[in-house]
């Protein structure tokens, strides 16, 4: 188990807020129904998050943040804000990645190491069809990372609204 897990993903699902926000505020929705409904479930994944011990179960958390992602998928997005209802995604399969492979492994895992290597395998390739152009670094934190994917993305579409964070 990783002991930065905890904080790790705590502080990747904060830095979606200023990205959020700017989406949700681009589009119109952001003081919509369904806008507030986002930024709720946004909130309450949040907490939960910031609650979870490395080690620990998550899967509670992850229905939170389930429950977050169904949200955001039902807003009335245009297809031309596309990248980056997808690079929030990422962000949000990257978080339930670390919260699998820092919970107890599943019943009939013996070997944790082998179980965490095939869920980074496993989250790096989500991430990676999501968002193509996303290049994972050791030497920058991970939303350090995806803010950076995000504001290339605002140079790339500056047409579309969205703010860079």
């Amino acid at each position: 188990m990783c002991p930065n897990a905890a904080v790790t993903a705590a502080n990747l699902m904060a830095a979606l807020e200023p990205t959020l926000k700017s989406l949700l505020t681009a589009t119109g929705q952001i003081d919509t129904p369904n806008g507030i409904a986002a930024i709720n479930a946004y909130n309450a994944a949040l907490a939960a998050l910031q609650t979870w011990k490395s080690g620990t179960n998550a899967q509670n958390v992850i229905q939170i943040i389930g429950a977050f992602q169904s949200v955001f998928n039902t807003l009335p997005l245009p297809s031309t804000v596309l990248v980056f209802e997808q690079i929030i995604e990422a962000a949000l399969v990257t978080i339930i990645g670390i919260l699998m492979a820092n919970s107890p492994a599943p019943a009939g895992i013996t070997d944790i190491g082998v179980y965490q290597a095939h869920i980074a395998a496993e989250t790096s390739e989500k991430v990676q069809v999501l968002v193509p152009t996303f290049h994972r670094s050791i030497f920058h934190s991970v939303e350090a990372q995806f803010r950076k994917a995000w504001n290339d993305a605002v140079a790339a579409n500056p047409r579309a609204g969205v703010v860079a964070v």
